[in-house]
């Protein structure tokens, strides 16, 4: 026998009056609501830490202490080719003539000041070979000035002028702070176009794309074309943590940042026949695999093997030999060869550096007095 089912419907009385106050309820909670509240916190959940920058008065704080530099070449002057990734400043083709010497209108470049005192940090390869400097400040005012330091294993140069009047100078900042995914901004003078803002964010960190052993680079979608050389990449904050160096011709959004720290290490070094030069020890070494530790019957998993001693080097002299394995400098344990470039090249000629070594499955200390870089 099929159950009765019992329907009431909307209309009944009883059900009316409870059906209006559950919809009267819900008015009253609905409005006790501030309005868009709730679109306000999911919207503020959108933002990204810090907020959406806005950079109008920024870019109008920082505009005076970029700079716009070229340069005039010597024709017959021999000067070596920056790789082609490198070369992010614009070479030009017009020759004049003055009198038996023939010079080239090449190079637009980017740099910033760094003091008051009228130095000026850019790229080496943007004044490389150079005859005649010129930088135009953002007031437009065009003076000579001349190269001071080359940092001889980063492509940094400081080069100066006499200040035309008060100058006001870039805030260096930490570049070992810098985060992955925090906004920056690129100033510079692309395609000799003039001074020119690009923003994006830091993509990545420590990139090593082939170009020395020290390579550190800072990678960033702010746009950098030809021209952009020696320019700042500036934080919100309105420090420089880069210096606008190298690109990927074929990539989209790829550029790349010396970091500033090595502008402080330029600025602190001696200036000894235009070159500011750092610590050498005169191997070349091969990292530590597991494949290469297994065969060397190693059971050390850090480090990086000495594959070639150069002669006369302090290496040499401090009894290095081939087959050494580095595991510690100056109290650092290495990891592999790059952390041992950058221990190295961050000491100066004539320190004495402590190293540890595995030699024959025994560990040995020596005593190596750093060189200088050989020119």
């Amino acid at each position: 026998m099929r159950e009765k089912v019992t329907i009431f419907p909307l209309r009944y009385p009883a059900l009316m009056f409870l059906r209006q106050i559950f919809f009267l309820g819900l008015a009253i909670l609905f409005l006790s609501f501030p309005a868009g509240s709730l679109s306000a916190e999911d919207d503020q959940k959108r933002i990204p830490r810090g907020g959406c920058p806005d950079l109008i008065d920024l870019i109008k704080e920082l505009t005076p202490v970029v700079v716009n530099i070229s340069i005039e070449r010597h024709l017959l002057q021999n000067t070596s080719s920056p790789p082609a990734l490198f070369r992010s400043s614009r070479g030009g083709a017009e020759d004049l003539s003055r009198g038996k010497e023939k010079f080239q209108t090449d190079s637009l470049g980017s740099g910033f000041i760094c003091d008051t005192a009228g130095n000026i940090v850019t790229n080496a390869h943007v004044v490389e070979g150079a005859g005649k400097i010129l930088v135009t400040f953002s007031t437009g005012k065009v003076v000579p000035a001349k190269i001071i330091s080359v940092h001889p294993k980063v492509d940094l140069a400081l080069i100066r002028v006499t200040p035309p009047y008060p100058l006001q100078k870039a805030k260096i900042g930490n570049s070992s702070e810098v985060e992955v995914g925090e906004w920056v901004l690129a100033v510079g003078n692309p395609f000799g176009l003039g001074r020119t803002v690009t923003v994006g964010i830091v993509s990545g960190k420590g990139r090593f794309i082939g170009l020395g052993p020290d390579d550190d680079f800072i990678q960033t979608d702010a746009s950098i074309n030809p021209g952009n050389s020696g320019g700042p990449l500036f934080n919100m904050a309105g420090e420089v943590i880069g210096v606008n160096t190298a690109m990927i011709a074929v990539g989209k959004g790829i550029g790349f940042s010396i970091p500033a720290n090595h502008v402080s290490e330029l600025l602190k070094a001696p200036v000894v026949s235009d070159q500011a030069f750092r610590g050498w020890l005169g191997i070349f070494v091969e990292d530590l695999t597991d494949e290469k530790a297994s065969t060397l019957g190693l059971n050390v998993q850090s480090g990086t093997l000495v594959d070639e001693v150069l002669s006369s080097s302090p290496a040499q002299e401090a009894g290095l030999r081939k087959g050494d394995l580095i595991l510690d400098a100056a109290g650092t344990p290495i990891s592999n060869g790059r952390h041992l470039s950058k221990v190295i090249a961050g000491s100066k000629p004539g320190d004495l550096m402590k190293m540890t070594v595995l030699r024959e499955n025994r560990k040995r200390s020596v005593d190596v007095v750093i060189g200088r870089t050989p020119e």
